[in-house]
Formats: C-alpha cells, sequence, structure tokens
C-alpha cells in the first residue's frame, strides 16, 4: 500500500467518525498545499472540480481501499472498518504529524468553515463547475503546444492544462497505454472531457514501440527522429494539415509521453504543424 493511501487511511482514524467524502479530499488538499511534507513523495495532485479541489486518484484509491475491507462508503461517507489493523504505523513522523494538524484543525468544525477556508485560501480552486472555470480563465496564446505527461499524476496533468488554456489535447501516442492511472486512450478520453478538454488521437503520427528499444543516447535519437521526418511526416501529410486546423480551431496541445520534448518524436511534429498553421512552437513545461 503507498503512503498516501495509507495516510487516507490515518486521518479517517484520527477523526474518529465517519468523514465526508469532500472533507477527506479537502484535508489531503491542504496537507499537499499547506504542510511543510506537503503529503510526502508521489502525494495526490488536484484540479478545480465542481465543488472545489479534486482527485480522480484519490477518489480511484479510495475505492480500492473499500475493496480491500479498509473502508466502507455509506451515504457519501467513509468509515473504518472495524478489527481491521491500521498499516499506518510505519508512516513517516513528519507526515504523521502534518495529518493530525490538518484533522484537528476542522474535524470538529462545520462543514462549511471547511470549504469556505479551502475556496478563500485557494481560489483558482473555487470553481463550481468545470465548465463555468474553463469559461472564465483566459485562453492559451496561438501556438503549437506540445506537452508530455511524464511525472505527472493525471490530475496533475490535467490542472496544468487547464492553468495554461489548453482545450484540446492531440495525443500522438501510436499505442495510448499507460501503466500509470489516467493515461490510457479511454480513461484519459474520459477523464478530460470531464473537464471539458476535447481529446483526440493520432496514433499513425506516432512512432511504433518496437523502433524505440534500444535507444541508448542523443545519436540514436537523432536517427529514430530523423527518420520520422523523412518516411512518416511526408506520408502523413493530410493528417500533418488536420492537426493544424485543430490548432488553429482552439488552443490545442500535442501530448505524448516525454516530459524533454527533446527526447520525444512531437517536437519534430510541432515543427511540421507550426510550418502549415503559421504558428510558432510552444512547449508546456515541467512534471508533476
Amino acid at each position: 500500500m503507498l503512503n498516501r493511501q495509507k495516510c487516507l487511511l490515518f486521518m479517517i482514524e484520527r477523526a474518529g467518525r465517519p468523514v465526508a467524502r469532500f472533507e477527506l479530499t479537502k484535508w489531503a488538499f491542504l496537507l499537499a498545499h499547506e504542510m511543510p511534507s506537503g503529503g510526502g513523495a508521489a502525494f495526490y495532485q488536484f484540479l478545480p472540480y465542481r465543488y472545489g479541489p479534486f482527485s480522480f486518484c484519490l477518489y480511484r484509491e479510495v475505492g480500492a481501499l473499500v475493496q480491500d475491507g479498509y473502508l466502507t462508503e455509506k451515504d457519501n461517507f467513509w468509515c473504518l472498518v472495524a478489527d481491521v489493523p491500521s498499516p499506518t504505523a510505519d508512516l513517516p513522523r513528519r507526515l504523521l504529524d502534518d495529518a493530525v494538524r490538518v484533522v484537528a484543525r476542522f474535524a470538529e468544525k462545520k462543514p462549511g468553515v471547511l470549504t469556505d477556508y479551502v475556496y478563500e485560501g485557494f481560489p483558482w480552486f473555487t470553481a463550481n463547475s468545470s465548465i463555468r472555470r474553463l469559461c472564465t480563465r483566459p485562453a492559451a496564446p496561438a501556438a503549437v503546444h506540445t506537452v508530455g505527461y511524464e511525472g505527472w499524476q493525471v490530475d496533475g496533468f490535467l490542472n496544468m492544462l487547464m492553468l495554461s488554456g489548453i482545450r484540446r489535447l492531440i495525443d500522438v501516442r501510436n499505442n495510448p497505454v499507460a501503466r500509470r492511472y489516467g493515461f490510457h486512450k479511454s480513461t484519459l478520453d474520459r477523464l478530460s472531457g470531464r473537464v471539458e478538454i476535447e481529446y483526440v488521437h493520432f496514433p499513425q503520427l506516432g512512432i511504433r514501440p518496437e523502433l524505440r528499444r534500444n535507444l541508448e543516447g542523443p545519436a540514436d535519437y537523432e536517427a529514430l527522429f530523423a527518420r520520422y521526418e523523412r518516411e512518416t511526416l511526408p506520408r502523413e501529410a493530410e493528417t500533418v494539415n488536420k492537426v493544424a486546423g485543430l490548432m488553429s480551431g482552439r488552443p490545442a496541445a500535442l501530448m505524448c509521453v516525454e516530459a524533454n520534448p527533446q527526447q520525444c518524436h512531437r517536437s519534430r511534429l510541432a515543427k511540421a504543424v507550426a510550418q502549415v498553421a503559421a504558428l510558432p512552437v510552444r512547449h508546456l513545461g515541467g512534471s508533476g
């Protein structure tokens, strides 16, 4: 079990009562955003959704804790299962201390106190609906944007796209499967739609997995991408033109895996699309 899952169990245990779903979500959010530990390595990331900060990953993992017999769920409350040994004993002390502080501050307060505190302190997350948030945020500047999801959880990734004004995600992976939750094609399509980001997939603009094996250094990447420019892009000129049209229609980003665009074929694709669309290339940055 991951430490972040143990931390959720610990906060419910510390509250000493059933905890509403919105409460636990906001407690975890405050742990991540206000406490020194930040929830520890690989803690949950959040995005604005319906009634404040939300994590698709958190809800999925709580569902697993229910399925595994640690929690029960009833009437939008989560409750520890009696007589099940707690797996939280080995959590780092600094994480335990931070979780205690969050729970102690809000567990005995009326629900509105917690909600008001989060909304006042973190206005980006106050959207009552993803549609309202989308309509009130500025669009991204006209460009051929590219992005890699390496290092991100899906919640942080989608939040970064929203902050950047992206409204269409163009997946250019040849094989859009992923071990990390949220980045498999069907799941990403579903979650993107929930925050009003359109998802489109062009597998023909990707590089087949077998061609990416045994890449050891810059020379190998350069040879692979040169071949991509020489063979794939001319063959898929009609698709490149279609992508250029999509880029011109609304703020969009070419998406693949690698955080570094220079180690990803999307940098070469972006250059070709930019020539057609007469737009600059802009790489959206960093990792989660």
